[in-house]
């Protein structure tokens, strides 16, 4: 019995490798470690997608918490049935909180693949922006002690949107960039401790500051503007602004945003008050026309430290925070000025020590309370775009044609990742270069190999997926759709038993050529296929892979009861028949049956053979007639 039980559980533990190691499911979205921006309910949205390698008919997911504490678990819920077009794509509602998700693929009810995201969130997503005490530089860095702080561990300094990657980490150790801009954790990982410790649910910061720069910069290049600068602000690729337009209209896009963290004000120590306002106005509107959520928060502190305190920015800030009518949602966050001293301010400007991080991040976290969180309206995550895919077998070097419905500004199409060269991002600082590639598991998605500005692409095999751009900026992204392979089908032929039979007969329908699976016109999969139409009928049949199908020639069944050759009867007629009738002949073998009743029409002659019998009471009646 030992033996038995031994060779039971090795039986058990091959199945169970064997159904692991053939995958038939992918997931693309969400990634690990995402956080989707909860709603003032305390509930958020989890958007699914991925590829299916064979067919399935239903895919489900749950959450569950990653302990006790973290979140409320769901049922299993049913995201799609019958995916089609080569993806699956659904959404979840959960209660905030930091989660284990689960999908399972289903096929005729059995279990087929199941996927597991280790860590997802919903919870709170901030953008950070301003200059250097918000971006960081020199001197110590303080990372996220918590597991549910995340970020984007890259950065680029030209912001170039074809380097930009889709992934996240945890905001832990000095190294870990704040993307898509920041490459120090600065005091951001002691504030997201705070933050979730507060709350209770997990935190995603953006990274957008720029340092050494003032709101002039800023509102000139919000809007496409020239101004004077240093030249470690690239102008030309739409620095300071273009790392927070990246943030708010294509990472937002993803995550959904509660709202921008702005500290700025060190560059501005005579601007006008005036003049500031106006600056961050610009600068303000675009955020909000760019992620096309005109009730996007910003919450400014009030800084001006160079290394004295300065009236003029700190009037102007209050004025951005004042103006509810003219400017709503804007809320106070931190005044910073009064940290300082040699332990907190090495340079007397900057955040550069352990002790300055700590009260800047707790100053930082007394602004954020439940005042904030109340009256802010958060941006959610926008769908997915949903993708049309038809094949051509007869182009088998280019069979995929993939297309995105609606109108939009501009259309970018990937069908490889980028390499390392293309995907290096780089960035510096004073006294520094900074080389970042994005970790493993981060789509780098290349959006230039492609050249056509189009909402529609023909294509060879290839794991591809679509983004799309408005006017407004706002960017939105499909599932990555796995095609690599994509097996061609084989054009099928078929014959039939009959070409013409009568009202109430059979016949029978038999497909050859197809190297995968038949689908008849009428829906039915099976081969040979039985139909027995009312009425004349045209009938073809598919030959079908996985996502691609090609249709033989198709073949009309005539239903009449005029035949035009000559029929030959025999056998039992037990209830009233349709007429016989022919062009030519009618010769009969039937017995008529007492409930019997058929009639015999033909053109030349009505033939009764030996063997044909009518039984008292029964019905027949023999025509020579032509027939139509």
């Amino acid at each position: 019995m030992l033996f038995n039980r031994i060779f039971v559980r090795i039986c058990v533990a091959i199945v169970f490798l064997s159904f692991k190691s053939m995958a038939q499911i992918v997931l693309s979205h969400p990634m690990e470690r995402m956080v989707f921006q909860r709603n003032n309910s305390n509930q958020g949205t989890i958007i699914i997608a991925g590829t299916y390698l064979s067919a399935v008919d239903r895919i489900e997911a749950r959450v569950v918490p990653k302990w006790v504490g973290s979140g409320t678990s769901t049922n299993w819920i049913v995201i799609q049935n019958n995916p089609s077009n080569g993806y699956f794509s659904g959404t979840l509602t959960v209660q905030a909180g930091w989660y284990q998700l689960e999908v399972n693929a289903f096929k005729n009810n059995n279990l087929v693949d199941g996927k597991i995201i280790q860590r997802i969130g919903v919870g709170e997503v901030f953008v950070i922006a301003g200059q250097s005490n918000a971006q960081g530089g020199a001197g110590v860095s303080t990372s996220a002690e918590d597991d549910r702080v995340s970020t984007i561990d890259y950065t680029e300094a030209y912001s170039d949107y074809n380097k930009l990657p889709i992934g996240f980490s945890k905001l832990a150790g000095d190294s870990t960039a704040i993307g898509p801009f920041h490459y120090v954790p600065w005091a951001w990982g002691r504030l997201g401790d705070l933050l979730v410790q507060k709350l209770n649910v997990p935190v995603l910061f953006y990274g957008a500051a720029h340092g050494g720069t003032s709101s002039t910069q800023w509102g000139n290049s919000s809007q496409g503007l020239p101004f004077d600068g240093p030249d470690w602000i690239n102008r030309a690729h739409g620095a300071p602004y273009r790392a927070l337009e990246n943030s708010v209209a294509i990472y937002a896009s993803l995550t959904g945003l509660r709202g921008v963290l702005w500290h700025q004000g060190e560059s501005d120590p005579d601007t006008d008050p005036g003049t500031y306002y106006t600056n961050m106005v610009n600068v303000i509107n675009e955020t909000r026309e760019n992620s096309e959520f005109p009730d996007l928060a910003w919450v400014i502190a009030r800084a001006s430290r160079n290394p004295d305190e300065h009236p003029n920015p700190i009037a102007g800030q209050n004025a951005l925070i004042n103006n509810d009518a003219g400017l709503p949602y804007v809320f106070p966050g931190p005044e910073t000025d009064p940290i300082f001293g040699g332990d907190k301010r090495t340079d007397g400007i900057h955040f550069d020590t352990y002790a300055g991080q700590a009260e800047f991040a707790n100053v930082w976290n007394a602004s954020l309370d439940n005042n904030f969180f109340s009256n802010s309206n958060p941006m959610m995550p926008s769908p997915l775009l949903a993708l049309n895919l038809a094949c051509n077998p007869n182009n088998p070097s280019q069979p995929i044609t993939l297309s995105v419905p609606g109108s939009y500004a501009q259309y970018y199409w990937s069908n490889r990742n980028n390499t390392d060269n293309e995907a290096r991002g780089r960035n510096s600082s004073g006294c520094c270069t900074y080389t970042f590639l994005p970790p493993a598991g981060y789509e780098r998605l290349n959006w230039t190999a492609i050249n056509n500005n189009t909402n529609t692409l023909t294509t060879a095999p290839a794991r591809l997926a679509a983004s799309v751009r408005k006017s407004s900026k706002k960017t939105f992204f499909s599932p990555i759709v796995n095609l690599s392979s994509f097996p061609l089908p084989s054009t099928p032929t078929f014959v039939t038993s009959a070409t013409t039979i009568r009202p109430g007969e059979s016949v029978t329908l038999t497909g050859s050529g197809c190297n995968a699976s038949y689908a008849w016109s009428t829906g039915a999969t099976n081969n040979p296929l039985v139909v027995s139409p009312l009425t004349s009928t045209s009938y073809y049949v598919q030959c079908k892979t996985l996502n691609c199908y090609i249709n033989s020639t198709p073949k009309n069944i005539t239903v009449t009861t005029c035949s035009p050759n000559s029929l030959f009867l025999q056998g039992s007629v037990t209830n009233t028949q349709y007429p016989y009738q022919s062009k030519q002949t009618v010769q009969s073998t039937q017995k008529i049956q007492v409930s019997g009743k058929v009639d015999y029409t033909a053109k030349n002659k009505v033939e009764l053979l030996p063997g044909f019998e009518s039984k008292n009471g029964s019905v027949f009646k023999a025509t020579i007639q032509d027939c139509n």
